[in-house]
């Protein structure tokens, strides 16, 4: 636990810099004015009654010091208000040491937040092919909260530490014995909760895995809730999402209570040694009354300082194994990092439909020979359909003109230049892209249609609602300010087609991808959309995914992907293939 400590303050360091260092000084400056606060009981306690022997102590000499250096009597009231002045300060530091202490943990969760995303969104896309939604978003959000909270726990340990060393320097100037004493009874509390702390390593790792768990499985079933009702599975849906709560619950459970458990130990554990101190002080160790209450009063104020030591290292025991979470899932995602350079920034620019050549291209994937030697040709603005049984390649296919997926052989060209020689990001920007289900963001219209676009101005909006068939926006009563609902839940499956059909054609794209674009649409509207679609013929390249005969009739050329070879199909045959 030490090392994954350090390693964490080397990256809080990192982030916040000359930060760090200043909230340890700020720490410790509020330590030492708690302890001077306390150090001042025994002088006040002498002047007011002397209760303690009649021999000045070094604590009473520096007391009086430091009043007749200001001027002032070494009265009660005096020491009384000296005291007040030291909590007051004490108050201060504590309060700018909590701002600085808050602000630095809520940016560091934000931080590796943004952290995370960032790794996720630069990396490869088979980086997300190969792992579970629920892993990658617990681990860029859950992960980092249970990390601020290490760094939480950490900076009270910290305290804790500072704030206990400067209340036993103090005592150890009234009654060195007993502090010994007192030393000796931590130290053993300390030993025998050795084990529970172990334990709650343990139980932090295992809730990393639970919570990813619980956060995949919850996003799985809540996407699919249509598919849940409709199959009637509701229970089985709970059920499922149970046995993951249940072992959180436990876990949860068991660290609450062993937390508790230390709580229980170290508390009434100081009740017992505080009865002893108060007998044996004064009657044992020859130790002055008032120097015994002094001590007492520390002890009652160190002792929560030491159990919450103790409860600290328990629950950063529990948070502290996110630390490794997010740190092996950012090296995953750093590993799989995508280069994307302009290397030929000539080309970036162009806007006439793009004309595209596979070249005996190859794909495998894990072992598995998906294409081989595909090669064909599509001339600018020409509309091709792919067509093919399910798992054939077509995707495949497109993915690696998208430059999502690495070919294992052959190569695919733009403008008779191959894609490895140019801008990746400006060939992605020039491409409009349309999916069976179409990402629309719980936003308004106009924020959707501008996510690939955000300078697009309200003549280009309206040109690609108009160019989309998509006119009905004006007719609604926000217009482009209307709120399309999670996943465009509040529009028809023709409606958030052509919205996403006008996102795509902004900025006048030079190849739009249409993968299974309208497979799941009535004839009726997809009927409508192909007629749209058909009007953008010649204006772009138009690349069709389709298991449907509607887009044939429109379209230029049919190439049929099979057994990992293109064929390309008489167009009026294909409708009956």
């Amino acid at each position: 636990m030490i090392a994954s400590l350090g390693r964490l303050f080397s990256d809080v360091y990192r982030l916040h810099g000359y930060r760090l260092p200043l909230l340890v000084f700020l720490t410790f400056l509020n330590a030492l004015f708690d302890g001077a606060t306390v150090a001042v009981l025994l002088p006040l306690l002498k002047a007011i009654g002397g209760v303690v022997g009649a021999g000045e102590d070094r604590l009473s000499q520096a007391i009086t010091w430091v009043l007749s250096f200001v001027g002032l009597p070494t009265t009660a009231m005096s020491i009384a208000g000296f005291g007040v002045v030291l909590i007051i300060i004490g108050a201060a530091i504590f309060l700018v040491q909590a701002h600085l202490s808050v602000k630095m943990q809520t940016d560091y969760v934000a931080h590796w937040q943004r952290r995370l995303f960032q790794s996720y969104f630069h990396a490869e896309f088979d980086f997300f092919r190969t792992r579970r939604a629920g892993d990658l978003i617990a681990a860029a959000i859950t992960e980092p909260v249970r990390l601020g909270g290490a760094f939480y726990q950490a900076n009270l340990i910290l305290s804790s530490v500072l704030f206990i060393s400067v209340q036993i320097a103090v005592a150890l100037v009234i009654a060195p014995l007993v502090v010994a004493l007192l030393f000796s009874a931590g130290a053993f509390l300390f030993l025998i909760s050795v084990g529970l702390v172990k334990r709650g390593l343990l139980i932090g790792e295992e809730m990393t895995i639970v919570n990813a768990d619980l956060q995949s499985d919850a996003n799985e079933l809540v996407q699919g809730a249509k598919f849940v009702k409709a199959t009637a599975t509701e229970s089985r849906a709970v059920e499922r999402l149970s046995k993951t709560i249940n072992r959180l619950r436990d876990l949860t459970f068991a660290n609450a209570f062993d937390v508790q458990l230390v709580r229980a130990l170290f508390e009434y554990a100081s009740a017992l040694v505080v009865i002893a101190l108060l007998v044996a002080g004064p009657l044992m160790l020859a130790v002055d009354v008032g120097a015994v209450i002094v001590i007492v009063a520390m002890f009652v104020r160190l002792f929560p300082k030491v159990t919450g030591l103790r409860q600290c290292q328990q629950s950063i025991s529990l948070v502290l194994p996110a630390f490794d979470a997010v740190l092996s899932m950012e090296k995953d995602a750093k590993s799989s990092v995508e280069v994307l350079e302009n290397l030929d920034p000539s080309r970036s620019h162009k806007t006439e439909p793009a004309q595209i050549t596979f070249n005996h291209v190859a794909v495998n994937i894990e072992g598995r020979e998906v294409l081989r030697d595909v090669s064909f040709s599509i001339a600018p603005g020409e509309f091709i359909v792919l067509m093919g049984p399910t798992g054939a390649g077509k995707t495949t296919l497109i993915d690696g003109l998208l430059g999502l997926r690495r070919l294992s052989g052959g190569r695919i060209e733009i403008d008779q230049k191959s894609m490895a020689s140019i801008s990746m990001q400006e060939w992605r920007r020039s491409i409009g892209y349309l999916g069976q289900d179409p990402l629309l963001f719980h936003a308004s219209i106009k924020d959707n249609l501008q996510w690939v676009r955000p300078g697009s101005d309200q003549s280009m909006m309206n040109t690609a609602l108009t160019r989309a068939a998509a006119t009905f926006v004006e007719r609604l009563p926000r217009a482009f300010e209307t709120v399309v609902g999670d996943a465009g839940s509040r529009l028809s499956g023709g409606e958030r087609q052509r919205i996403a059909l006008a996102r795509a054609l902004l900025g006048a794209p030079r190849l739009l991808v249409l993968d299974e674009a309208t497979s799941a649409l009535d004839a009726e509207t997809e009927a409508g959309v192909v007629e749209t679609i058909a009007r953008l013929k010649g204006q772009m390249t138009i690349i069709a995914i389709t298991h449907r005969p509607a887009l044939l009739s429109v379209a230029d050329r049919v190439i049929e992907i099979k057994d990992g070879r293109a064929t390309e199909l008489d167009r009026h045959v294909s409708k009956f293939h």
